[in-house]
């Protein structure tokens, strides 16, 4: 049965393929501006035109090693009760 299957699937597939070839040879700009159209799409979907505008990066300040600086960390005092108690809610 699995067979009969596959090969129902196969002439169907022929078909369709026979069928857009005859649309192509017959009328091609029918088939010519979709796939322009998918093209540009994929093109700007990899591309995007927010990337044209930046200037390349060759390296971030971020990943330079050598001019590293430890950061100075300060402590604001809150006012907060200093009890080691619940808070009231509770």
């Amino acid at each position: 049965m699995r067979n009969r299957n596959s090969t129902v699937a196969y002439i169907i597939f022929g078909l369709i393929a026979i069928g857009i070839l005859a649309s192509v040879l017959s009328n091609p700009g029918t088939f010519i501006i979709p796939i322009l159209v998918f093209g540009v799409i994929f093109f700007l979907y990899k591309f995007p035109p927010s990337r044209w505008r930046q200037p390349k990066r060759t390296s971030s300040s971020r990943f330079q090693k050598g001019k590293r600086r430890n950061a100075t960390f300060r402590v604001i005092q809150g006012s907060k009760d200093s009890s080691d108690e619940p808070p009231k809610y509770h």
